[in-house]
């Protein structure tokens, strides 16, 4: 954790894989706290978790990649359900 006080951990990738988690955290922690669902966030999961799999790429972590893939096509299924109409 002391690496994020120093200047030059804050690259390009990292500042992206920052804001992409501090994305999915505003989506999970209300849901497990309060069983809230904000399906509207899931749009910033999409952005977010896109622009991590660049960032997995510059960090070379192939786990990145598959999990972020995993999170694209859960936000696409809960914007679904919520865009297109039963």
């Amino acid at each position: 954790y002391r690496m994020w006080l120093d200047r030059e951990y804050w690259t390009n990738y990292n500042i992206v894989e920052a804001v992409s988690w501090i994305a999915k955290a505003v989506i999970i922690v209300p849901g497990l706290i309060f069983g809230l669902q904000i399906w509207q966030l899931y749009f910033a999961s999409l952005l977010t978790s896109a622009m991590l799999i660049w960032a997995s790429y510059k960090k070379l972590l192939p786990t990145l990649v598959g999990f972020n893939t995993l999170w694209i096509w859960l936000s696409m299924m809960v914007i679904a359900q919520w865009v297109i109409p039963a």
